[in-house]
C-alpha cells in the first residue's frame, strides 16, 4: 500500500492505539485487540506502521505517562478512544507531558507521516501521475493526492511542490493551510512556510484564494503571489528559470543576505545552521549546490570574510574571520 491515502477514521484509530500503547496501561486483552485490529485489513496495518514510525519517542515528553497523576488521569478515561484523546489533550495543555505539542503531532507530524507522498530532509523526488502529469516534492515536504476522472485534489501539508498537469487532465484543487488554488492543465510551484503560501505559475492560469477570503485572484504564467492570513498579495513578475532552480538542485543567489542564504540551505540539512549577527547582512552572489551543503558552505567561506565553525556535524555557525 505504499503511497496509499489512509482513511481519516483509520488514521485516528491508529493514533488512539499508539496513545494506549505508549501509556503503559494496556491490558493483555487490549494488546490482543490491537493485534486483531492490525490484522483486520491491510489499511489498518499500513496506518499502524506509519504512525509507529513517527519520531515522537525522540520528542521532549515522549515518555508520555511517567507522571503518576497523568497515568491515573488517562486510566480514568477508560477504553473510550474519544475520552482518552480529550484527556491527553488536557494533559498536554497543562504541561504534564513535557514539550510535545498535540496539535503539532496531530496536524503536522501525523498527517505528514500518513501523506500520499513525502520527502525527507535534503531529498527531492519526482512522481509520474496516473493522468500523465508529474509531481515534484522539495526537501521535507508532504502531500496528499487524490485523482479522479472528474477532478484532482492536492493537499500540501508542508514544504514545497511543483505540479505539472496535462492540458487534458481534470481540473485540480490545491489546498495549503493558507490558500485554495484552482487550475486546469497548469504548471505551478507552491511553497508553504511560516510566512504563508507562495504560488508561482509557469504555464496556464490559476485562481488563487485565501482560506478566509473566498474571492479568487487570477494568476497568469510568469507571475507569483503570496497568500497569508491577510489575503492574497499583489502579484509580481518572476523569472521562470530562477523559480525552478531547486528542481535542478541549485540555489541561486543574487546579492542575497547571508542569513537568508543560510536559512535556505538549512532546509536541506539536519541540525542547526546559522550565522552570527556580525555577518548576517553580508551579501552573497553565486549558485549553490543543494545536494552538497558542505560544499556550499565552503564556497561561502571562500567568497566572504567568514569562517565555518562546527560544534558538531549538526551544529554549524558562520562567524567573522
Amino acid at each position: 500500500m505504499s503511497g496509499a491515502v489512509v482513511d481519516p477514521q483509520v488514521r485516528d484509530s491508529a493514533i488512539d492505539w499508539m496513545v494506549r500503547a505508549q501509556s503503559g496501561l494496556m491490558s493483555a486483552d487490549e494488546h490482543q485487540a490491537l493485534q486483531q485490529w492490525r490484522q483486520a485489513s491491510a489499511e489498518h496495518e499500513y496506518a499502524w506502521q506509519r504512525v509507529s514510525s513517527l519520531p515522537l519517542m525522540l520528542q521532549p515528553g515522549a515518555n508520555l505517562l511517567a507522571d503518576a497523576t497523568a497515568r491515573r488521569a488517562l486510566e480514568s478515561a477508560g477504553a473510550d478512544p474519544q475520552r482518552r484523546r480529550q484527556v491527553l489533550k488536557c494533559l498536554l495543555g497543562l504541561g504534564l507531558l513535557g514539550g510535545i505539542s498535540w496539535q503539532g503531532a496531530d496536524s503536522t507530524l501525523v498527517r505528514s507521516a500518513l501523506a500520499t507522498y513525502r520527502t525527507s530532509i535534503g531529498e527531492r523526488r519526482r512522481w509520474a501521475l496516473a493522468d500523465g502529469g508529474s509531481l515534484w516534492l522539495n526537501t521535507a515536504s508532504a502531500v496528499n493526492l487524490e485523482l479522479t476522472p472528474q477532478q484532482g485534489r492536492v493537499q500540501l501539508i508542508e514544504g514545497e511542490l511543483a505540479l505539472d498537469a496535462r492540458a487534458e487532465s481534470p481540473a485540480v484543487q490545491l489546498l495549503t493551510p493558507d490558500a485554495v488554488l484552482y487550475s486546469r492543465g497548469a504548471h505551478l510551484l507552491v511553497r508553504h512556510d511560516r510566512q504563508g503560501t507562495q504560488v508561482t505559475v509557469l504555464r496556464g492560469l490559476v485562481q488563487v484564494s485565501a482560506r478566509r477570503h473566498s474571492l479568487p485572484v487570477p494568476l497568469e504564467a510568469g507571475w507569483q503571489t503570496r497568500v497569508d492570513s491577510q489575503g492574497v498579495g499583489a502579484p509580481s513578475r518572476v523569472d521562470p528559470f530562477m523559480a525552478q532552480a531547486w528542481l535542478r538542485g541549485i540555489l541561486p543567489a543574487e546579492r542575497m543576505r547571508l542569513d537568508k542564504l543560510l536559512a535556505e540551505l538549512s532546509r536541506y540539512r539536519p541540525g542547526f545552521l546559522r550565522c552570527s549577527e556580525e555577518v548576517a547582512a553580508l551579501r552573497v552572489t553565486g549558485s549553490f549546490q543543494l545536494d552538497d551543503t558542505d560544499a556550499a558552505l565552503a564556497l561561502v567561506a571562500n567568497t566572504l570574510p567568514v569562517r565555518i565553525e562546527r560544534r558538531t556535524r549538526y551544529w554549524v555557525t558562520v562567524v567573522p574571520v
